[in-house]
This record gives structure tokens, sequence and C-alpha cells, in this order.
């Protein structure tokens, strides 16, 4: 039996996985601020201005992708029920962060691929153009991949106590209708 978009977009469970999504995300750029804090205090490289710059560009480039990743993984790949057992809802966790990082992976490659075609980093970037840097794009997408899966490990005790959480408020507040996943069909 196949799922046509409009089954899939009308599961139900989008909000508490939206919630648990937007709490990583808020989670993940509070991390970045206090490890940008620290290396301030450290070191003293950094202005205190960088730190917005460089939270929002963490923030955009990696947290949200990560945590939007959670979020369709929680809601359409594999939700966590209250019916589930303890195994179940670590192993469906464990699959979330890594759908997450997956994202991740796919909006760094895509960026690597973008900026592989840009020309101009050198001084004569324009008068010899170049349509397309075969090592800088090789460059990026092992940059993405080792991103991604240095992410997966760092992210995985906060994928694994998000999943819990939700599992522990699903329980307490279970849903009207049953949650089902794709691995569920």
């Amino acid at each position: 039996m196949s799922i046509s978009l409009k089954q899939l977009l009308r599961r139900h469970g989008a909000f508490v996985s939206g919630i648990t999504g937007i709490a990583v995300v808020v989670l993940l750029v509070a991390q970045d601020i206090v490890r940008l804090f620290v290396n301030y205090v450290g070191i003293s490289a950094l202005v205190p201005a960088d730190f917005a710059v460089q939270s929002f560009g963490y923030a955009l480039l990696q947290a949200i992708p990560f945590g939007l990743g959670f979020f369709l993984s929680l809601w359409l790949v594999a939700p966590i029920a209250e019916e589930l057992r303890v195994g179940h809802v670590l192993t469906r966790a464990i699959l979330a962060t890594g759908i997450a990082s997956t994202v991740l992976f796919i909006v760094l490659a895509v960026l690597a691929i973008v900026d592989a075609f840009s020309s101009g980093n050198s001084l004569f970037g324009n008068s010899f153009p170049n349509p397309f840097d075969g090592d800088g794009a090789a460059q990026g997408l092992l940059r993405a991949l080792s991103s991604a899966i240095i992410t997966f490990i760092a992210q995985l005790p906060l994928g694994v106590l998000a999943g819990i959480l939700l599992w522990i408020w699903r329980k307490d507040h279970p849903p009207k209708r049953p949650l089902e996943g794709i691995i569920d069909v």
C-alpha cells in the first residue's frame, strides 16, 4: 500500500513533534552561545559582536536543519507514541538523530556544491573563469560529511533525551488518535 503526499501531510502529532524540534534548535543554539562565550573568556580573541554573527550562522546552517530533520522524523517517519517500550523509544530517538544529521549533511553538501561554482576567490578569478571547482566541491562534500557525522555523535545524547521526554509527555497526555509513521505502515 503506497501513501500519497496528502495522506502523509494529514498525519497527526505534528504540533508536539514541532515543539520538540524547536526545543532541540533552541538548545543547540544555547549550547553554541555557551561554547563561544567560553572561548571568548579563555582566548579573548572574539569581539562580543561576533557572538551574534557566529551564533546566527550556526543557527541558520546547522541548528535549524538539524531541528527540522528531527521534527520530520518524529512526525512522519518514526513518531514516538505512548504505547512504545523504552527500547523502541531509544531506537526511534536514535533514528531521529540520524535523520536530522542526514538533513544537515544535505544542506551542507548543497552549500558546498554551490560554493564550488563561485569563482573570484583569487586575484584573477574573473579574468580566467572556471565555472566549477571540482577539488573545492570534493573538499566541501567531505567537510559536510564529517560535520554530519560529528553532529550525530555529539547530539546523540540530546536526541535520546528529547525522545524520552517526548515519550513521557505522551504517556501523560495521550493523543486522541493513534500515531503512525512511515516505518509503522
